[in-house]
This record gives structure tokens, sequence and C-alpha cells, in this order.
């Protein structure tokens, strides 16, 4: 094909494939509010010239015509295109008293050359809109955090990128690197990172401190990683060896071989919400096996016409979603079963790895307040306005804001942020002609208030009411 490939592909661009331009896609009364001292105020370059001797080196080191002819496929990596996928979630309003908000996901994919963007697709049938990321330079394997910080493999520049959900990018302190591909996070910040040039894993911590190299053997031109946090071992995709290696990230033990049968090229991995299942993109075959990790013989996923599929994802459902590389696309492959669909991504070239951030659902419980009226001037207080917000297993949420306003949302009388407890407290008070006044305190003492959380892209959206009682 005459364009920008992923391994085992011709990697020489078609200018007719060059991506184009992308769509894009009042209350008379006042207040003031006294709140606990946690209340919130208001509110690319070209791609390396030449031929480099890593042609020489790695066909010397695998000995055969396969494995050179393999290595240099799978190198135009770093001069040409490849696939990977994860999706993401986000929150909406809530819409019922006591009831989680309604449940949205975002899809990430990254682009390798000549796009060299992310994408981002809010599920199920967007808007599509492009990460705002500079200077990338063949943006391959992705991860996101749970603040919703996404960290893209730049593996052209040989760096990681890290674009926080406010949009900030910042480098993340590494050395050595070169052309990383694969990454996966860890619930305490560790980065690790397929190095692959360097054909070894190294670990980052992201907030700060030493990089480590994780013990392995024999890798060449390392890609996907999954990582189970549960048993704390580490799935690598030894692309050029055509294998799957487990290696464990604490304790003792050494690195072995997940059972396969023809494997070729390994790419993308994915572990499933259990970690009883892992995915493998078996490229070199165009098809993506499971394979229990307990042991048991693998089958292949039901998909029609993949072309070099890339990086894996799973949403929280075990839907799984797969970069198809040389068809630039993605497509959705049901947990249940089913025919695959395709995700609507517009204009999408050499696809690698999409990434799903899925937002964790809460629930928030609001309490009885009180309610006084004054009548020279006329004000009303409304005391003890306060609501509990926790995830959906109970944990607190802290330092999340909780509005509070009257149960039809007309009228808001303060906001406040969650403590360490996960309660956000407040007092309002309202300023306004008689009538006024009067109104809202009938609606208060009749429908009660509403303490609402709006969500994050971590933290989907909840609400819910309680009553005001007259204070005398």
């Amino acid at each position: 094909m005459n364009r920008y490939s992923l391994p085992g592909r011709s990697a020489e661009p078609d200018p007719e494939r060059s991506p184009g331009p992308r769509p894009q896609q009042p209350s008379q009364l006042s207040q003031t509010s006294q709140t606990s001292p946690s209340s919130v105020p208001s509110p690319s370059p070209s791609s390396r010239a030449g031929q480099p001797s890593w042609r020489k080196r790695l066909t010397w080191r695998s000995g055969s015509w396969r494995r050179a002819a393999a290595v240099t496929g799978i190198l135009m990596l770093c001069t040409a295109g490849l696939a990977s996928a994860t999706p993401s979630a986000f929150a909406e309003p809530g819409t019922g008293a006591g009831e989680s908000g309604s449940r949205r996901a975002s899809l990430y994919i990254s682009e390798y050359i000549p796009a060299n963007e992310v994408q981002k697709l809010r599920l199920p049938d967007g808007p599509q809109t492009t990460v705002p990321a500079t200077g990338l330079n063949g943006p391959s394997y992705m991860e996101l955090d749970r603040a919703g910080a996404l960290y893209i493999a730049d593996t052209i520049n040989s760096r990681i990128v890290k674009v926080s959900a406010d949009g900030e990018q910042t480098t993340v302190p590494t050395e050595g690197l070169d052309r990383p591909l694969g990454l996966a996070l860890s619930r305490a910040g560790d980065l690790y990172i397929a190095d692959s040039r360097n054909d070894r894993v190294v670990k980052v911590p992201v907030g700060g401190g030493e990089q480590t190299t994780v013990p392995t053997s024999g890798l060449t031109h390392p890609q996907g990683l999954a990582l189970d946090e549960r048993k704390n071992e580490l799935y690598i995709a030894d692309f050029v060896n055509d294998r799957v290696v487990k290696v464990p990230t604490a304790g003792g033990g050494g690195q072995t071989t997940v059972p396969t049968t023809g494997l070729s090229q390994p790419t993308g991995l994915a572990l499933d919400a259990r970690a009883e299942r892992l995915y493998i993109s078996d490229s070199g075959n165009n098809r993506v096996l499971r394979v229990p990790t307990r042991g048991g013989g693998q089958t292949t996923v039901p998909t029609t016409g993949l072309s070099s599929p890339s990086g894996l994802t799973l949403d929280r459902r075990n839907n799984l979603y797969i970069a198809d590389s040389l068809n630039d696309r993605v497509v959705r492959v049901p947990a249940r079963g089913g025919p695959q669909t395709v995700v609507p991504f517009t204009d999408l070239t050499a696809p690698v790895d999409p990434v799903i951030q899925e937002a964790v659902r809460t629930r928030l419980e609001a309490r009885t307040a009180t309610a006084e009226r004054h009548f020279g001037p006329p004000a009303l207080k409304v005391r003890g306005l306060s609501a509990k917000l926790t995830r959906a297993g109970g944990k607190p949420l802290a330092g999340e804001t909780v509005r509070f306003g009257n149960a039809s949302q007309t009228r808001q009388l303060c906001r406040a942020v969650t403590d360490a407890r996960g309660t956000a407290r407040c007092t309002a008070n309202v300023h306004g002609s008689r009538q006024q006044i009067d109104r809202l305190y009938r609606d208060l003492l009749h429908n009660g208030y509403r303490a609402s959380f709006s969500g994050t892209a971590a933290y989907e959206s909840s609400a819910d009411s309680a009553r005001v009682r007259p204070r005398h």
C-alpha cells in the first residue's frame, strides 16, 4: 500500500491519503453564602531522514531473513503508522433525586504519521474533537489516569507526553528512551513504558522518582503492555519474537511465556476487568486472540476484515475496541456476541491505540436543613445544607464541589467542597423583596432543596433532595 504503514507493511506515503481538516466538533434575589472552610470561591515534524543502523544490528541479532524483514516492518513504526486503542468516559448531570447521573464515555484514538494527532469521540455518536497536544511526531500507545490526564507515547520524539484534563501539556521525565510504544499505568502512579528500540521495559513514577528497568529476558522490540495489579504481573507483547511474556512487578519469580499457538507479531494487549482473560492483537494473522490467564486454550475473537490490528481496550461491560490500523478505523465487538460495528470516527489515518475512561459511579446523600425568615430587611437564612458524596461502593470523595439550590434548580443557594469524609456543608443568606423571600421560603418548605454534583472526567454526576424545616 502506498501510505505510511504499520508493522510489516510498506512505509511509502501517499499524498492523497493525507488527512484534511476535521470537523470540530437571571434571579432578582441577591444572596451571600457562609460556607465551611473547604468551600469553593465563585466560579509535526516529518519522519526521521535516512536509514539508521538499526537494520544491520537487528538483522544480525535475529539470525534469519524472516526476522530481519519483520523487524524492518516493525521499526517502520519509527517512520510509519501504527495502531492501538483505549476508551474514555465522562459524567452528565443527574436527573433524579438520589440517583447517579447518566453515564457517558469518550473514546480516544491516536493517529500515527502523517496525522500526528489524537482524536476524542464522545460515544456513541460524537462530537469528535482533536486533543490539544502540540509537537507530536508518531503518537502511538496511550494511557489515562483517574483524574482524566492522557499519557501519549510520542514515539518518533522518544518521549512521553502528558495532557491534563484541563489541556495542560507536559513531558514525563524519562532517561534514554528510544522510540517508546506500549504504556501501562498503575493506580499508584507508576508508568510502565515499552522502550522498543532499547529492547526493554522501564518503570517511571509519574509523580517524580528514579526510573528503573523491569527485569526481562530476550525482548526484541516490545510493543503493547497490560498490567494486572491484583497479581502484580505485567504482560509484554514481544513483537519480533512472536510471543507474549509475563513478568512480576513485585516480589519474586521470573519471566514466563504466555501459552499461545500460531502467534505472529503481537501488538496491542488488554485485560478484562477481573484480569481473567488476556486479549492479544495478533497483527501478523489479522486477528485478535483471547487467552485465559489461569490456563486453558486460546480462542479467536469473532471479527471480520481486520488488517494489522494494533491497540485494544475494553469497557466495563467487556465490549472490545480494536484499532484496525490498515483499515483506518476502530471496531467494537460486543461482549455478549453479535456483529462488530465501526466506531464513527471521521477521517482516521493509521490509528494506533484506543483508550477509554469510564467515569466512576457516585452517590450523593442530602440531609435535612432549616430555613428562617427575617423581616427587616427581608432575608432568608438556610442553615444545615449538607450532602455526603461517595463512590458507589461507599468510599468518600473529597475535594469535589457540591451545589445547593431549590428543588426546581431555579435558585442557587450556595456551594461547598467535600471534606475528607466526603461531606459538603454551607449556609445560605438570601436577600430580596418580602414577596420574593416569602415565595422562596414556601417553595423550600414544600419541595425541599436539591444538592447536585456535576461530575468530572473521573466521576459520574449525582444528585439528591432533602427536606427543609422552618426554624423559629
